[in-house]
């Protein structure tokens, strides 16, 4: 009980000036955002989605501007920061779902879209993709490369004040500065870096032979690691050198974004010694290798394999194979890998290899300090800087949350009678953001398994700790502290 009071002390609420004003903020970028695929809409000649996107923009902006004109003390509390984050990406994929809806979906798969596009899963319930109009089809890419992005921007930076995975991406920061301020600044860092980044991909698939408006979609949500593909056959309607690129895109959109600003400025040596762009080569070598050894023989092309093995590890969800054609011991390393996913400060989902490193280090310190007296000291170093403890018991942390909602994700598809392996494959699909499916997700799947999934996206995308803290009772009915 004593415990519990002095936890409760030193817990502050959310102040609601602050979380309405960068909440607005964030909805005039997102007014933003739909008005690109309203323009693109109109230039097709599709009234009905330019229309419905460009209410959106309207109300988004208008709401957004009056928020964001509030007066808010200029500092934000982490769990501010939080708030404002999933708040960010439910108040988008409500959104977008209407303009989506345009092009004849029911409201749960039109909503169910938005939040796999924004979230970057491309986990689709839509049975005919080459149906839909060719806005629409851009839209759904636009949100993914718009959501990865925002979660670079966001999840990174809004964690910066507790997290390392996150701070060493932005320091050193200017002393003195506040949140807010670093994140804007990160911001156009990474902006600029990703627009480049997009461009470059996009030259290459126009080089490799594929076709302007595919090319423009593949870049968008290949860099986004996104998997929402222009074709319902996927990477099936392309020649191999289209598909190894386009799975490229994934490659380079799973690298940490600063990398490419590290690259851009000469700093080849931060590249060279990053320890996760080698993991990331390690561990994509290591599930394509798997995959050819245990598909051999099999009636899957090696190609077809390689690159699903890919796209798991980047958590693209490209492919030019269905998952469901594989073996199950395949199965079980693309989950692996999907658990897994990319760098810190990529598009990617999944745990992040930077976590997964940090809590094999905190493992193997652990069972050397058993063996070492009891005053020695042993720290954890990675890359040259001191982690301390609680910084390893956090990677810890979200490695075992993001089991536990695995698990307690699968149970339901279990309980209605699914394939087990496949139940699990698709909810770490979700949760990883990764959008390889075993055809389970489909229109005929129970609402209530949609929505099971929906929140798997929406939890994995940012990384739970933001959904957990919107939840939470305390951020809304704690005491508050004084305006500054």
């Amino acid at each position: 009980m004593a415990e519990a009071q002095a936890f409760a002390t030193l817990t502050y609420g959310v102040r609601l000036p602050v979380v309405a004003k960068y909440l607005g903020q964030l909805a005039v970028a997102l007014a933003g955002v739909a008005l690109v695929p309203a323009l693109v809409a109109a230039a097709l000649a599709e009234p009905d989605v330019a229309s419905r996107f460009a209410l959106v923009t309207l109300v988004l902006a208008g709401a957004g501007f009056s928020l964001a004109r509030r007066p808010a003390p200029r500092s934000v509390q982490t769990n501010e920061a939080l708030v404002v984050t999933a708040l960010a990406y439910l108040l988008g994929a409500a959104a977008m779902a209407f303009p989506l809806a345009a092009a004849g979906l029911a409201p749960g798969t039109a909503l169910f879209e938005s939040i796999s596009g924004l979230t970057t899963t491309g986990l689709t319930l839509i049975a005919n993709v080459d149906a839909l109009p060719r806005s629409v089809l851009f839209a759904r890419a636009w949100l993914q490369w718009c959501g990865g992005l925002g979660i670079v921007v966001l999840s990174v930076v809004l964690l910066a004040e507790s997290d390392v995975a996150s701070r060493r991406l932005i320091e050193p920061a200017p002393v003195g500065e506040h949140l807010a301020t670093t994140a804007a600044a990160f911001a156009r860092r990474m902006l600029a870096a990703y627009i480049a980044l997009t461009a470059a991909v996009l030259a290459v698939l126009l080089a490799v032979g594929v076709g302007a408006f595919d090319a423009l979609a593949y870049s968008l949500a290949g860099v986004s690691t996104g998997g929402f593909a222009p074709h319902q056959d996927g990477l099936a309607a392309y020649g191999g050198g289209a598909r190894v690129a386009v799975i490229a895109t994934g490659l380079a959109g799973a690298v940490a974004l600063p990398l490419y600003a590290a690259a851009a400025r000469g700093d080849w040596r931060r590249v060279a010694s990053d320890v996760e762009l080698r993991a990331l080569a390690l561990l994509a070598t290591g599930v394509c290798v798997a995959l050819a050894l245990l598909g051999a023989g099999g009636d899957l092309p090696l190609l077809d394999r390689v690159l699903l093995g890919v796209s798991a590890q980047t958590t693209t969800g490209f492919a030019s194979a269905p998952a469901a054609a594989l073996d199950a011991a395949s199965k079980v390393v693309l989950l692996a890998a999907m658990c897994i996913g990319g760098a810190v400060g990529s598009t990617a989902g999944g745990i992040k290899l930077l976590r997964l490193v940090l809590a094999a280090k905190a493992a193997r310190l652990m069972l050397r300090r058993m063996a070492m007296p009891p005053r020695a000291v042993a720290e954890l170093h990675l890359q040259g800087r001191r982690i301390e403890d609680r910084e390893a018991l956090r990677a810890l942390v979200l490695v075992l949350t993001f089991i536990l909602f695995a698990v307690a994700s699968w149970l339901p598809f279990v309980i209605a009678g699914y394939d087990p392996l496949d139940s699990l494959f698709e909810v770490v699909s979700a949760l990883g953001t990764v959008g390889l499916s075993t055809g389970i997700t489909a229109e005929s799947l129970p609402a209530g398994l949609k929505a099971v999934l929906a929140a798997d996206m929406l939890l994995g995308r940012v990384e739970f700790l933001a959904m957990l803290v919107l939840l939470q009772p305390a951020t809304w009915f704690a005491r508050r502290v004084a305006e500054r």
